[in-house]
């Protein structure tokens, strides 16, 4: 099975190299590409990742134009040949490890996504958030199980793995950029009957966070709201074949009549 860990950065010379150090080191096995999605970085960003390169063929920096977070890792997972593909934050708040248990998880469930949930019981966060992220976090998640009806606990953890098959046919249908890629990509898989396994982790709060708990709360309601009136307007549609297959050939019915239509899939959480 190859892995592909994709890794958005915007300006992250500072703390790209740590990752990428931890990920080089902790993860053994030719099997492994590790793509750092540059977002139109203007800093050294690409200077360290080449770097890493040098050390670790394995390591690679992709340039895009400003797409936001979703923008690039949507066409980072689109342009994969992996059987995996994976996603995490730069700053290296997932362990290396996690990301083979997620791809793990895969493999047990047999499900189509595996999402770290920072807020399952198992999981383990050695560094607390400060009370106003926890509560922005707390509120953002139970506004996406309100207004989508999505059973996730935790839509937002910077580390999902999703199978081959169920990237191509997810990332055509996502739209969102932003900070809600996630639940958009959560939202598609769910409308095409794909399974969801939520799995517990290991979270390591990092300094240095661009996150502003007022301003992109704020950001984020509005992002939420623009989604939801998106999936209204536009419903992504339960098809039986994936989103490029050509339509299957429509056999002659037999003389007992036609078979019953088979049952949509639905989305599960673990």
């Amino acid at each position: 099975m190859t892995l592909e860990i994709v890794i958005p950065a915007h300006n992250e010379q500072h703390r790209i190299g740590r990752t990428l150090g931890a990920y080089s080191n902790d993860l053994i096995g030719d099997d492994l590409r590790i793509t750092v999605a540059l977002d139109d970085c203007t800093d050294q960003t690409r200077l360290v990742v080449d770097q890493h390169a040098l050390r670790d063929h394995r390591v690679r920096a992709v340039e895009y134009p400003r797409l936001g977070k979703g923008g690039v890792i949507n066409e980072a997972f689109r342009r994969s040949d992996a059987d995996v593909i994976a996603f995490v934050d730069a700053d290296c708040s997932t362990p290396p490890a996690e990301v083979e248990l997620l791809a793990e998880t895969l493999r047990v469930t047999g499900a189509d996504l595996a999402i770290a949930s920072r807020w399952h019981p198992a999981s383990v966060l050695p560094k607390p958030r400060s009370l106003a992220r926890r509560v922005a976090s707390a509120g953002f998640a139970r506004a996406v199980r309100t207004v989508f009806g999505l059973p996730f606990h935790d839509t937002q953890c910077g580390a999902k793995v999703i199978t081959h098959q169920a990237a191509e046919r997810i990332m055509p249908l996502v739209s969102s950029r932003d900070f809600v890629f996630d639940v958009d990509m959560l939202v598609t898989a769910r409308a095409l009957g794909l399974t969801v396994a939520e799995a517990p982790t290991v979270w390591i709060d990092r300094e240095g966070s661009r996150v502003q708990v007022l301003r992109d709360t704020a950001r984020m309601a509005a992002s939420l709201g623009r989604l939801w009136l998106h999936h209204r307007i536009v419903p992504v549609r339960m098809p039986a074949r994936g989103v490029l297959d050509p339509p299957p050939h429509d056999p002659a019915p037999s003389p007992a009549g036609p078979a019953p239509a088979a049952q949509e899939g639905t989305v599960h959480a673990s």
